[in-house]
């Protein structure tokens, strides 16, 4: 039978990842669905310090600031709509009140620069390539926070400016952590907004720039999720209601080629031991005092102490907790 579908083939990473390295995404919020699997799975990972980023000079902008000595102070909020906000963070650092904006946003810097450091894996997913600028002082702002149309100049970066930006960042992330591996994907979501052919431009100033960075140094690579979406799935069933964000069964696709591709066999089968474990947590029984689902939970939890003897760098205490408060 002939193929009725462009499925894409995937190189094996020359570098793969294991089960014990150290994961740091940043990001569109397909960043987030990567890396919250990640994360359930028990991996050592952080999550978008920052919260959700788009474009790739915000996300650039947030990766200086992690390497950067510094603190945010009152100078770098604005207020509205009764909420202090930073156009450097995503909204879920916003509050009504200035010092606990500030208090959050410091620790999660904090976080992100130690974290940055020691970090093994720097996933960077770009969004889109149109940028919003605050007028008042031309910041490129990560989140508008509903501010009017009229306090921004909206633009589309190019390639070039984008390879020569990111040049010099690779660089400084290379001091700051010489043993840094980055893996760029760009976002398989729509940008609507846009409309259809500006968000097709807009991918596209993404694509033509990862390209050109992933040539330019040793251990950095492209992971296709855009074109795993767009060209391997290709149908609307894979989309979620809105038809702009990928579906539950795209994302777990695109997750399943990026673990096949990207986790060495070590990793790949801690997670189907991992698996086990959290069909285990989730199975409901008819009656949980039976000596049948007693003996069931003795059994997973003996296996999750075979699991932390067998990869000593995961923590499943929480996992065993969870078991063990079924016990009668």
């Amino acid at each position: 039978m002939s193929p009725f579908r462009t499925e894409i083939e995937i190189a094996e990473a020359a570098k793969p990842i294991g089960y014990d390295s150290k994961l740091l995404f940043i990001g569109s919020c397909f960043a987030e669905n990567l890396g919250s699997f990640f994360k359930a799975s028990r991996f050592n990972c952080l999550i978008n310090p920052f919260g959700v980023l788009y474009n790739p000079l915000s996300l650039g902008q947030a990766l200086e600031l992690m390497m950067d000595n510094r603190e945010f102070t009152k100078a770098d909020l604005h207020f509205h709509n009764d909420l202090w906000h930073s156009f450097y963070h995503h909204s879920r650092f916003s509050h009504v009140n200035a010092d606990e904006c500030l208090l959050k946003m410091n620790a999660d810097l904090k976080k992100g620069r130690e974290f940055l450091e020691q970090t093994d894996y720097l996933f960077i997913t770009l969004g889109t390539a149109w940028v919003y600028e605050w007028i008042e002082n031309q910041q490129i702002v990560a989140n508008c926070h509903k501010y009017p149309s009229r306090h921004f100049n909206r633009f589309l970066t190019n390639p070039e400016e984008l390879i020569e930006r990111y040049k010099d960042l690779l660089v400084k992330l290379r001091v700051f952590n010489p043993g840094l591996q980055v893996i760029f994907t760009i976002s398989p979501v729509r940008h609507w907004k846009d409309g259809a052919h500006g968000n097709q431009i807009s991918k596209a100033v993404l694509l033509l720039a990862t390209e050109k960075i992933s040539e330019l140094f040793d251990g950095v690579d492209y992971f296709p999720a855009y074109e795993l979406l767009l060209d391997d799935l290709r149908d609307y069933r894979f989309y979620d209601v809105d038809m702009l964000h990928p579906g539950s069964l795209a994302i777990e696709y695109i997750r399943e080629k990026f673990i096949a591709a990207w986790m060495n066999d070590e990793a790949r089968r801690y997670l189907k031991d991992f698996d086990a474990i959290i069909k285990a947590k989730n199975h409901r029984p008819f009656n949980p005092a039976s000596l049948a689902h007693q003996k069931f939970l003795l059994k997973n939890l003996d296996k999750i102490e075979q699991l932390m003897k067998k990869y000593p760098a995961i923590n499943l205490n929480e996992d065993k907790a969870d078991l063990e408060a079924l016990l009668v």
